[in-house]
Formats: C-alpha cells, structure tokens, sequence
C-alpha cells in the first residue's frame, strides 16, 4: 500500500493530547481558514491522504508545535539537500 504521508501518527497524537475529537480539530482549521472535514483529519491520521505543505503549517500552528515536530522522531533531520 502507497503511504500518503508519515506524519499521520504524530497530527493524532497530538490532537489527542490536547483533548480534541477529529470533528473539533477539523472545525477549529476550518475556522483558521482551511476546508477541512473530520473525514479529511482521519485519512491524514491514517496515512491515507498526503497533507499539502500549507495545511502541514497549519496543523503546527493549531497544535502550538513547530512543523519539524510534525515528523516522527526517526525521520526528522534526515533530509539533505543537494
């Protein structure tokens, strides 16, 4: 199966320590300006659906993290530009 993102599992646990049900965090980035559904939140969680890279800053923003903190702790630091 094609992965659509690696950042899923980190967006779920986040949201869920903050106490958030995807139908909530759906609503607040919709009220931050992004269209987003709860559907939309669990195909992310799930590494179903890929998260453009302005959605990606406003997960981070929402979540009161940086986007590195977005990544899985084994990915991060691991790009290299050439």
């Amino acid at each position: 199966m094609r992965q659509g993102n690696i950042i899923g599992g980190r967006i779920r646990l986040l949201r869920e320590l903050r106490g958030w049900t995807q139908q909530k965090f759906a609503r607040k980035l919709r009220g931050a300006g992004h269209n987003v559904s709860r559907d939309i939140v669990a195909r992310w969680e799930t590494c179903e659906s890929p998260v453009t890279d302005t959605r990606m800053l406003g997960i981070a923003t929402l979540l009161r993290v940086s986007v590195v903190d977005l990544f899985p702790p084994k990915r991060r630091g691991r790009s290299r530009i050439i």
